[in-house]
């Protein structure tokens, strides 16, 4: 009995920590209710267009963007640890579903729709069992830099391929090149009247945005656009319209799906996996940052897939947490994940009893909706900061832009995580380091570069290494140990090393340090070790080093490593 009653114990510890809901719902008080229904109705009516519009990003019919979303509300206010994150159809999201299916498959085939529904799926598959992983971390593989690089060239391919609905044409092409290529070389079939529409729409959107912020813009628009079209029969003199949407719940179309297709999908899968939920978890930490809770990395990633995955299984393609809903639905004065039952709720019903309000939606209002979405994305400041901060952070983000733009979206995905693994690398391969002067007169010590009238103590190397010391920067270490104490005047006799910054070690760096000890051996120069943390001062002690420097030359100050060389060298003057 006294065996089982800790496992009882933290059985309901276990259950909050995976799901949720089961923590909050119980605390829920009465008087959140009213914001919760109204930053759940706020977000339905900003969803609804969205969700149509992203559909045909996705290449898919508008109604599979309605289908997308209850299921990814519900699985994510369940399992997910955010107060206000709203999960759904995304642009972003929406448009690396169609790079990942249009090789494989005809636009507008039932192939494609499956194979649509298949990567959605297997997008929240990798989601959970990577989060069953604990592989979190993996969002941070993606730089700030590159990942902002990466969605401005993604929201200026979205917003070219929304672009040729406002001029009534379809343009064709994966990358932002190619598409802006064809808007142009289709000018002599450009049409005034959806140019007209959209052009309205769209700086309604923007006015109502931000005179009126706390109104539905978007279903507003669409009420007016529809309204119009229909009363002025607008359909019969060219204006391209959504058409008839089946109402209900879907029908079952994963259907000819083949094991070529699953590895044909997995590096999409993959793809919208990273970049899903990079962008989910950083509105997430947003958000939790300014009410001042915590979240979960792990659970973050598995909330993220059962989103996916109850998507998918509704008929749905990819999801992900939504920047605009999010901050709307915290504008509406959103307290809990309660507003994302009532925004699937609605959902619900609008999929039910609404869709045929739907049939005169011009499809230029939905190329005005998803442009406006994106607006946010081309503010350039970030440039301006970059430069002025760190010019290769730039560099970098200028890069994944490019790579977007001109190659598409999955080359840019795998250009920005290179380039990020590659900006970690360098800056790991190449760390601060400094030679240490002691004050005039004082005891404490500091680069020498910054601190110019500070002074070397003679025959000591006082030598700083600012990182980690392992495989990418260890061999770096020792070259620069050897160069400096050959340059120095007058000759070393002893090195010291500061490891104040040193917080991990490897063992090819071990080896390295090792080489290292018997090359100045072989040259009478002794090594000190000062101010070594306890996780390193193990790992040495483990793999030898302690033991080869000697535990007599391990030292709590640089001060008292400079002072037991400057004794021991004053009793050998007086001898």
């Amino acid at each position: 009995m006294t065996v089982s009653q800790p496992a009882q114990e933290n059985r309901p510890g276990f259950i909050r920590r995976n799901v949720p809901v089961t923590a909050w719902l119980p605390q829920y008080q009465r008087a959140w209710l009213t914001s919760d229904l109204v930053a759940g109705i706020t977000v339905w009516a900003l969803l609804v267009p969205e969700a149509l519009a992203y559909a045909q990003i996705a290449g898919v019919p508008v109604q599979y963007g309605l289908y997308a979303a209850p299921f990814a509300l519900i699985a994510y206010a369940i399992f997910g640890g955010s107060k206000r994150l709203s999960v759904g159809p995304t642009s972003t999201v929406a448009i690396i579903s169609a790079s990942v299916i249009a090789p494989l498959a005809a636009a507008g085939s039932q192939h494609y729709l499956s194979l649509t529904i298949m990567l959605a799926i297997m997008t929240g598959v990798v989601l959970v069992a990577a989060g069953v992983a604990r592989l979190g971390f993996v969002a941070k593989f993606l730089a700030k830099p590159v990942l902002q690089g990466f969605i401005f060239g993604l929201a200026i391919t979205i917003a070219l391929g929304q672009a040729g609905k406002l001029f009534g044409i379809h343009t064709t092409g994966d990358t932002a090149l190619q598409k802006l290529i064809s808007i142009f070389q289709q000018i002599g079939d450009w049409r005034l009247l959806p140019f007209v529409l959209g052009a309205g729409c769209l700086a309604a959107l923007f006015l109502l945005s931000k005179y009126l912020p706390r109104l539905p813009a978007a279903i507003i628009v669409v009420a007016i656009a529809t309204v119009l079209a229909y009363a002025l029969n607008l359909g019969a003199h060219g204006l391209v319209l959504v058409g008839k949407v089946p109402s209900g719940f879907p029908g079952w179309h994963l259907t000819g799906i083949t094991l070529e297709d699953f590895y044909h999908l997995l590096p999409g899968a993959l793809a919208v996996a990273l970049v899903a939920f990079s962008e989910s978890i950083a509105v997430a930490r947003s958000d939790a940052d300014k009410y001042d809770y915590r979240i979960n990395t792990n659970q973050e990633m598995i909330a993220n897939g059962l989103s996916n995955v109850g998507a998918g299984l509704f008929q749905g393609f990819a999801v992900n947490g939504s920047l605009s809903k999010t901050a709307a639905s915290d504008a509406a004065g959103d307290k809990s994940q309660l507003s994302s039952f009532v925004t699937a709720a609605l959902v619900f019903l609008t999929l039910l009893f609404l869709t045929p309000l739907f049939k005169y939606l011009p499809e230029a209002t939905l190329g005005a909706i998803v442009i406006h979405a994106l607006w946010h994305y081309f503010d350039p400041s970030w440039m301006a900061r970059y430069y002025r901060v760190r010019k290769v952070d730039l560099g970098l983000a200028l890069a994944a832009l490019l790579g977007v733009v001109l190659f598409g979206v999955l080359p840019g995905i795998l250009a920005g995580v290179v380039l990020s693994l590659a900006l970690l690398l360098n800056r790991v391969g190449s760390p601060h380091t400094a030679v240490l002067g002691r004050e005039p007169g004082g005891t404490r010590f500091a680069d020498l570069a910054n601190h110019p009238d500070y002074e070397t103590v003679p025959g000591i190397l006082i030598y700083r290494f600012d990182a980690a010391l392992v495989f990418p920067n260890a061999e770096l270490f020792a070259e620069e140990v050897r160069t400096l104490m050959h340059k120095t005047e007058p000759p070393v006799r002893i090195v010291v090393i500061d490891c104040e910054a040193i917080s991990d070690m490897d063992t090819t760096a071990s080896d390295q340090f090792l080489n290292l000890l018997d090359a100045l051996e072989k040259l009478n120069v002794s090594i000190c070790l000062a101010r070594v943390h306890e996780p390193v001062r193990e790992f040495m002690s483990k793999d030898g080093i302690i033991e080869a420097v000697g535990v007599d030359h391990i030292y709590p100050r640089v001060i008292d490593a400079v002072d037991a060389f400057e004794g021991r060298t004053t009793e050998n003057s007086a001898e």
